[in-house]
């Protein structure tokens, strides 16, 4: 565009229409004339306008029109900068428009020539007139750096850079467009209602700034952006007194800052040590790290606490591949089995794909024998797992357990310990941390049951609480029945798994029984055979079988048709002491299998267990009966006269030397079997000081 309206020119100058006609006839300006809507209007060429003229026109239109988003050269888009606020100075020439900052450019070293702006491939003002753009040496600069430091800015310094960018980018496309950069620097200026010393201070930098003659042109946000350091000068403070209130403040009682000020007084008037003010001993401290905050006040769990955790995927694993196991007190009061009153415990074993409670037992204490009855009940029911997360518990870590793991937290290792259950069944085991709850997903598992169980309205009164603080009101009003409380532990466990609505990344809205279903259903699942399921059996060792069959354990009476021939002599008994009614298993002190033994104990009043015991009796003794009468089908004689008659055989010499051959026993396997018989021996007293117990209570002596 090479022609200019009167009014356009009235602009430029700041002036009126009437004053720049008035002008214009003085000084002879020429136009032409071309019909328009109305009559005809007057056209200045600019090239014949005064150099004063052109140089505003030129300048007023690079301040008006807007600036490019994103000129030539500058690769990668950057978000785009807010529009210039409208000048505000009543003697200026405002630019009509708005101007957007340039997108991050790709420039990385000094010397390098800005991007030409749009529309031409040269230099040209926007009425037409060519101007040389002088070069201007760069300072080198890391890009990188630069903007790595913006970006961790505040927001208003960010935007104040985004603003200075702004307006150095119109003072350049002015200078770019042949004009001195002082004049540039005044018009830019006047326009934005700035200082020309402040727009000089940007464009050429000073100490602190790069200067935007010095910048790429997509580094304007980052160079101009005030550099605000805060105070950088700390007041006088002896060396001593600093470190002695560190040393009084990173304390794990967590004193008060204000409480080791005034202590510090006291100390360094009676050293003579030089002292701040409050708020400058207050701002050093806030300057200390946070993690040697946390560690020396709060401990080393707190900042475990703080530190990034890894989130281990459930959804590579499948149903029964990896179980955990912990033990978990009932903030509940139960009338124990042993006739007082405590909160007892539960031992519980979780599949971890879904999050199901596969086997639990419940118990007075935590001990081994809790953990390998529940794990049988685990394995007996759904397989064996491949993976077991246990804690360093005495009651999981034990050698009967976990005896030829590689690594514990528990015991000595030892090359001849005996191989446990964990062992014997292929199941890897992995140590948790110990104190860490986040290893063991069980433990978010009974969170909801102390929920769902411990304050259950069956249990009401039963409640204690799970600190001494958080004691109800009603408090010791009611002790639950030790059958009230195992009814309402499975109640409560088996409502767990079925509860729907889950949002884990295996159930997502499944319950835990549907989630492990589905996958269990899919996958191959390692079995126990009959032998390895008497593996964590309770042993009791020389117990002798009567001359009527059975053999006596914890008061209940065993009997079994192999049992039969072995009486009078002591045998070993393997049964479950949670489950005495069920049927045993009778081994040879040498750990021969002998078969099984049922229980023939019932209620006096029990006519119809009466019955089918005779009628077994019945059975039985009809068997002995035909089995007798096969064996006289023949009798002494005529198997004598059948039989051929003997051979004359040679004796052949003796042997030099004869060799036992020894039993295939390893010395690890008799550890193992004395271990097993010590405490199972230990274990037997206890039942029979028990069952004395409770005949003792029974008669009232």
């Amino acid at each position: 565009m090479t022609n200019c309206t009167i009014e356009q020119i009235a602009a430029a100058i700041c002036s009126s229409k009437r004053s720049a006609e008035r002008r214009a006839k003085r000084e002879s300006w020429p136009y032409t004339e071309q019909p328009v809507r109305g009559g005809r209007k007057r056209y200045y060429p600019i090239d014949s306008l005064p150099q004063e003229i052109r140089e505003r026109i030129i300048t007023h239109r690079i301040l008006t029109q807007p600036t490019p988003s994103n000129p030539p050269g500058n690769a990668g888009a950057a978000p785009s900068r807010a529009a210039l606020p409208p000048d505000q100075s009543k003697d200026s020439c405002a630019p009509a428009g708005g101007a957007e900052y340039p997108a991050n450019s790709s420039f990385s070293g000094a010397g390098e020539t800005p991007a030409l702006p749009p529309g031409g491939d040269s230099p040209s003002s926007p009425g037409g007139v060519s101007f040389a753009a002088p070069a201007r040496p760069r300072r080198a600069y890391d890009r990188n750096a630069l903007w790595d430091w913006f970006a961790r800015r505040p927001q208003s310094i960010q935007e104040e850079g985004k603003h200075r960018a702004e307006i150095c980018l119109r003072l350049r496309t002015l200078i770019d467009a042949g004009l001195r950069a002082r004049r540039a620097i005044r018009e830019v200026a006047r326009a934005s209602g700035l200082p020309e010393s402040t727009l000089r201070r940007w464009w050429y930098g000073d100490g602190r700034l790069l200067g935007a003659a010095h910048v790429h042109p997509g580094d304007y946000a980052p160079a101009l952006a005030p550099r605000y350091a805060g105070c950088l000068q700390w007041a006088e403070m002896s060396p001593e007194a600093w470190e002695w209130i560190k040393a009084d403040w990173l304390r794990a009682e967590q004193p008060a800052l204000n409480a080791c000020y005034r202590r510090l007084l006291s100390a360094a008037a009676e050293h003579g040590w030089e002292i701040p003010s409050y708020a400058t001993v207050a701002r050093r401290i806030e300057a200390l790290p946070w993690q040697i905050v946390v560690l020396a006040r709060e401990g080393e769990e707190a900042l475990k606490r703080r530190l990034p955790h890894v989130k281990r995927l459930r959804s590579t694993l499948h149903a029964l591949e990896a179980v955990c196991a912990d033990g978990h007190t009932f903030d509940l009061r139960v009338e124990l089995p042993s006739g007082s009153v405590g909160r007892p415990v539960l031992v519980a074993w979780q599949d971890i794909y879904s999050g199901k409670i596969l086997a639990w037992r419940v118990g007075e204490t935590l001990n081994q024998h809790l953990v390998r009855l529940s794990f049988g009940d685990l394995v007996q029911q759904y397989g064996v797992p491949e993976h077991a997360f246990l804690d360093n518990g005495r009651e999981f870590a034990n050698k009967w357990m976990t005896g030829g793991a590689p690594t514990r937290f528990r015991f000595a290792i030892r090359d001849d310990d005996p191989v446990g259950i964990f062992g014997l069944l292929g199941v890897t085991v992995h140590w948790t941390t110990p104190y860490h709850g986040q290893a063991k997903p069980i433990e978010r598992a009974f969170r909801d049951l102390c929920e769902d169980i411990a304050k259950h309205p069956a249990a009401s009164g039963a409640y204690t609480g799970n600190s001494p603080v958080t004691k109800p009101d009603n408090y010791g009003s009611r002790a639950l029945k030790w059958d009230e409380f195992v009814a309402l532990v499975d109640e409560g466990i088996r409502a767990h798994n079925a509860r729907t609505g889950r949002r884990t990344e295996t159930a997502r809205g499944r319950s835990f029984d549907e989630t492990f279903a589905e996958s269990y259903g899919r996958s191959v699942i390692r079995k126990a055979s009959a032998e390895q399921r008497r593996l964590w059996l309770l042993a009791a060792e020389g117990v002798t079988v009567r001359e009527t069959g059975h053999v006596a354990i914890a008061g209940n009476l065993y009997w079994g048709e192999e049992l039969a021939a072995h009486a009078g002599r002591r045998v070993v008994v393997r049964f479950d002491p949670d489950r005495l009614t069920d049927p045993v298993h009778i081994y040879t002190p040498d750990g021969a299998y002998i078969g099984e033994a049922s229980c023939t104990q019932a209620r006096f009043m029990d006519a119809q267990a009466a019955k089918d015991h005779a009628r077994a009796n019945r059975q039985r003794i009809r068997a002995a009966r035909e089995q007798l009468a096969a064996e006289r089908r023949m009798d002494a004689i005529a198997a004598a006269q059948r039989l051929p008659a003997a051979p004359q055989t040679h004796e052949p010499a003796p042997p030099a030397a004869v060799r036992m051959i020894a039993p295939r026993r390893s010395g690890a396997d008799k550890q193992q079997a004395d271990a097993i018989a010590q405490v199972d021996r230990r274990v037997m007293a206890m039942l029979d000081e028990w069952a004395a117990e409770r005949r003792r209570l029974g008669t009232g002596t």
